[in-house]
């Protein structure tokens, strides 16, 4: 039977202990991401009214997207003088938009339900 050099061995050790090392680091470091994460969804979640910010998150969408429903919408109800279903439902206080989160789910299901199109700007 060969025997395997000692530097081999210590090479592997070392290699071995290494990896076992870096996936730790790794773990703690997502771990320590997730509480951020599930913190701020919470707060967002137990929030009456959210910002135009926190409407785009809870969309998945971007801040754009949403001022874009909102313009057309707007639009539509100016041109047409009503609005057939449920408005995206915001609030102006100041100079800042804020949205209801109940009636925002509410929103969604009824867009979803007519397939309401918005594209560049206006209802479809």
């Amino acid at each position: 039977m060969k025997s395997i050099p000692i530097s081999i061995l210590i090479a592997s050790a070392i290699l071995g202990i290494s990896f076992i090392i870096g996936c730790l680091l790794l773990s703690n470091q997502e771990s320590a991401n997730e509480p951020t994460q599930v913190a701020q969804e919470e707060v967002t979640s137990d929030k009456a009214l959210m910002t135009i910010h926190e409407t785009a998150e809870y969309l998945s969408m971007t801040e754009e997207q949403v001022m874009s429903i909102i313009r057309a919408e707007q639009q539509s109800f100016t041109i047409a003088g009503s609005f057939d279903g449920k408005m995206f439902p915001f609030i102006k206080v100041q100079d800042e938009l804020f949205v209801s989160r109940i009636e925002l789910e509410l929103w969604v299901q009824n867009a979803s339900t007519y397939h309401r199109r918005y594209i560049n700007g206006q209802m479809q």
